[in-house]
């Protein structure tokens, strides 16, 4: 092979490096390679500050009440970095309404109420468990930005019907901090003679809700809140 051509082989290699280097940082707008998230092409990329997730810093928040669906287990959040996350979706739509505080539910009113309550659980107990294990100090990563804008499958009253708009952070609980904390609940659950199939430590979708235009939704609505739920990406920055 001649000088000349040899260099010109050389830069047409460099070249594909860099091409492929540069590929495999890009998401494509219709999804992700092999995570089976697909955003809407139409969809803006967000951004979150890096350290909106690390809530080792702030109090555990519990929720005890004995009035119906007031008693839930959260890992709270700062709200400060989610109130401009919630500022630039909201920019995007106009009719948000914010909780004003950020949370990820561990145990949801429902669980609580209708399984670990007739069980013989307290919500002492559930928080006793929670603190034991670092509740606040559980690692979470941010997954996407999801989004249900339709109308309900199975509107039970009429105050269900119509369209709904909800976004939320999705987040990885990548280490298993949270669901560890679940399965330690489902063992005392089973050990106070409660109904296995009734609790499914795995059925579990870790997010922060960010706004609303109605209220929020849940599974009992028929809405699930994991990568599926995904309409946008989410960039990290200082």
């Amino acid at each position: 092979m001649s000088p000349s051509r040899s260099t010109r082989f050389i830069s047409l290699a460099i070249l594909a490096i860099i091409l492929l280097g540069t590929a495999s940082r890009l998401v494509p707008r219709s999804g992700t390679l092999n995570s089976g998230i697909f955003y809407d092409p139409n969809a803006p990329t967000f951004v979150l500050q890096r350290d909106a997730l690390d809530s080792r810093k702030i109090p555990f928040v519990g929720h005890s009440t004995d009035k119906p669906f007031g008693s839930y287990l959260q890992q709270t959040m700062s709200f400060a970095p989610f109130q401009k996350l919630f500022e630039a979706i909201n920019a995007t739509v106009g009719t948000l309404q914010s909780r004003s505080e950020a949370h990820v539910t561990v145990i949801t009113p429902p669980e609580f109420d209708r399984v670990l309550k007739p069980a013989g659980i307290g919500i002492e107990e559930i928080e006793r468990i929670a603190l034991e294990s670092n509740i606040q100090n559980a690692r979470l990563k941010p997954v996407c930005i999801g989004r249900f804008n339709g109308a309900l499958p199975n509107p039970v009253a009429d105050l269900d019907k119509g369209n709904f708009l909800l976004y939320s952070l999705i987040v990885a609980d990548v280490h298993g901090d949270l669901l560890g904390i679940r399965r330690k609940i489902f063992k005392l659950y089973r050990e106070k003679g409660g109904e296995g199939a009734l609790f499914q430590p795995e059925g579990f979708w870790p997010h922060v809700t960010i706004g609303f235009d109605r209220r929020d939704l849940f599974i009992e609505d028929g809405i699930y809140k994991g990568s599926n739920y995904c309409y946008a990406p989410i960039r990290l920055a200082k």
